[in-house]
């Protein structure tokens, strides 16, 4: 687990540091010092209430949301000091990393949501995936294509001219897996939820019923984030996205934001514990 760790700091300063490299042009927009610091304090904000939902319902197994929502906030302080020092850096990569690196916590809360929901709410069999092992299958997905970024982003910042394209593709490509891999975790979601709409439960009824709404919804805001990131490398470091910061906001912080702040409103341990595993089902007899 520690080098797996590792590998993804590693990846990440890796695809900072192409990053630096392509922002280097002055037709990329710099951070904004308002917009920064905005962000900065809505995501700090999310943070502080995300620990407090945690905590108030002991809620351990959920710590890494809060965590990674409090470094993406560190991060947007970051862009506020790049916006100030838009030469340096070592400020840039290192707002990179921290604002890289947390979503990949936000799509392993909704691994273990969605786990513990199968196992302590309804049955396996509505299931694809044994629900104790998606967590690490997923995560050893996410690993896996932040890995295939790190390669692409050392190709690009390589002294070689004839890396740089092929690198750039294999940068895309890193981030289409990520994007594709938890794409079919939605599908994973939707045929679980059509299997036990199939067996008649009534959503509304059952206490643990608004889970796979939440799960969905929350799922939905972070891939219209996954795609945003394919897009904006696929046009290049000039390309329409990258040149125009508005739009990392509105498509990739702010679907982050809208996705986590789903579980201040909605904290999944008053379903999940609220929530009896159904003994026998009248149409379906099942255990």
């Amino acid at each position: 687990m520690q080098s797996a760790n590792i590998l993804i700091i590693v990846t990440f300063l890796v695809s900072a540091v192409r990053a630096a490299s392509g922002n280097s042009t002055t037709s990329v927009e710099r951070p904004t010092l308002v917009s920064a610091l905005w962000w900065a304090a809505c995501t700090s904000f999310a943070s502080l209430c995300l620990f407090m939902r945690l905590f108030m319902n002991k809620a351990g197994w959920g710590l890494c949301l809060p965590i990674a929502s409090t470094f993406m906030s560190v991060g947007f302080f970051m862009r506020i000091l790049m916006a100030m020092n838009p030469s340096s850096l070592p400020i840039f990569m290192v707002q990179q990393l921290l604002t890289l690196l947390p979503p990949a916590a936000y799509l392993a809360f909704n691994y273990i949501i969605y786990g513990r929901f199968i196992v302590n709410c309804v049955d396996r069999h509505y299931s694809w995936i044994n629900p104790e092992k998606v967590v690490r299958y997923f995560v050893i997905s996410d690993i896996t294509a932040f890995f295939v970024q790190g390669v692409g982003g050392g190709l690009e910042v390589s002294t070689k001219v004839t890396t740089e394209k092929p690198g750039a593709n294999v940068l895309l490509t890193g981030l289409v897996i990520q994007t594709l891999s938890f794409g079919f975790f939605m599908v994973l979601v939707v045929h679980a939820w059509h299997g036990i709409l199939r067996d008649g439960f009534q959503l509304r009824q059952e206490p643990w019923g608004p889970i796979l709404w939440i799960l969905m919804f929350s799922s939905s805001a972070y891939i219209i984030r996954c795609i945003y990131r394919v897009i904006e490398v696929a046009q290049g470091n000039g390309g329409y996205l990258v040149t125009h910061e508005i739009y990392f906001y509105l498509l990739d912080s702010q679907p982050l934001l809208i996705g986590i702040c789903t579980y201040i409103i909605y904290w999944p341990t008053k379903y999940l514990e609220a929530s009896a595993k159904p003994v026998t089902h009248e149409m379906t007899g099942r255990y």
